[in-house]
C-alpha cells in the first residue's frame, strides 16, 4: 500500500497522460490488494487456528464418549449375565415351590381325620355337611349325590355351583342361599370351629 501511494505521488502527468495514469494507478491497485489479501490470509490463519483447537477438543470428547459406550456395553454384558443367573434361580425356587405344595398336599391327604369333633357344646362327625348353617339333612344328601360330600369339597366349591345343584334338586331347595357354605366349609375343614360359631352367630339361616 505504501509504495502504491509513493508511486502515485511521484508520477508526473506529461508526455502521454493515459499511460502515466495507468502506471500511477495500477502499482496502487496491486498493492492494495497485495495488503488485503495479506489481511484475509492472517484472518484465515486465525479461524483455521480456531478450529483446529475446537477440533482437537472434540476429538477428545468423541474419545471419552467411546470410552464410556465401551464400558457401559461391558456393564450390560454383566446385567444380562446376571439377569439370566436370576431368572434361573427364579425357576428352580418355582419348581421347588411346585414340588413342596404336591409333598404337601400328599401329606395332607394321609393325615388322620379324627371321627368327631366338638362344635357348639356337642360331637359332630367329622365331614357332616349340617355343620354349616343353612345346610339340613336333605340339601345334605342333595350335595353328596352332586359329589360335594366332605368339607373340603364344599369349601373348594363356589356359591354358583352349589345354586345349580340346588336349583336341580327342586323349588323346595330354591329358596336356600349358599353364599357363605364353602366359606363356613373352609373354617371347619381347617379346624377353626369357633371361628365358625362366631360367624354363624351373625349369620340368619345360613345367610
Amino acid at each position: 500500500m505504501t509504495t502504491a501511494i509513493i508511486l502515485l505521488n511521484n508520477c508526473t502527468f506529461t508526455g502521454n497522460l493515459p499511460m502515466a495514469l495507468a502506471l500511477c494507478i495500477v502499482p496502487f491497485i496491486l498493492g492494495w490488494l497485495a495488503a488485503w489479501i495479506f489481511h484475509k490470509v492472517d484472518s484465515l490463519k486465525s479461524t483455521i487456528g480456531e478450529l483446529t483447537t475446537d477440533n482437537g477438543e472434540l476429538n477428545a470428547k468423541v474419545n471419552t464418549l467411546t470410552s464410556d459406550n465401551t464400558d457401559l456395553k461391558v456393564k450390560i454384558t454383566q446385567l444380562d449375565a446376571e439377569i439370566e443367573n436370576l431368572n434361573g434361580q427364579i425357576r428352580k425356587v418355582k419348581n421347588d415351590l411346585i414340588i413342596c405344595e404336591s409333598e404337601r398336599n400328599i401329606l395332607k391327604g394321609k393325615q388322620q381325620k379324627p371321627a368327631t369333633v366338638m362344635f357348639a357344646g356337642a360331637k359332630v362327625k367329622y365331614d357332616n355337611l349340617e355343620i354349616v348353617e343353612g345346610i339340613g339333612p336333605k340339601i345334605a344328601e342333595l350335595l353328596k349325590a352332586a359329589g360335594i360330600d366332605t368339607w373340603l369339597a364344599l369349601a373348594e366349591s363356589t356359591a354358583d355351583k352349589i345354586r345349580e345343584i340346588l336349583d336341580g334338586g327342586g323349588s323346595a331347595f330354591q329358596m336356600h342361599d349358599p353364599s357363605t357354605w364353602p366359606a363356613q366349609a373352609r373354617l371347619a375343614e381347617n379346624g377353626d370351629l369357633d371361628g365358625l360359631k362366631k360367624l354363624q352367630d351373625e349369620l340368619n339361616a345360613g345367610k
